[in-house]
């Protein structure tokens, strides 16, 4: 049952990671590479967390729903600052 759950995790990670490689690829050209360093941040504290959380479970489907609750916790938060950072490679991507 373990496996599932890393299978379901990398799965949900693997999706971000080739959002994450399709922006930098088509932001690569710009000037300014502060946009691909900040998403690759966040995108290093989102695994991080919601890895961590993950673990705190047992079931695949639990792993799948700790990155819908972080997903959708991380819509909520507003795009003001200080908050905004929390949800910033969301906002790079979207």
């Amino acid at each position: 049952m373990n496996a599932m759950k890393n299978a379901a995790h990398l799965a949900v990670l693997a999706v971000w990671v080739v959002l994450g490689v399709l922006f930098s690829l088509k932001t690569l050209f710009l000037p300014a590479l502060l946009p691909i360093v900040l998403f690759w941040a966040w995108f290093g504290g989102y695994a991080a967390f919601t890895s961590f959380m993950a673990n705190q479970f047992k079931n695949p489907l639990s792993a799948l729903a700790v990155h819908a609750v972080t997903f959708l916790g991380l819509n909520l938060v507003p795009k003001a600052m200080p908050f905004g950072i929390l949800r910033v490679g969301m906002d790079l991507l979207f």
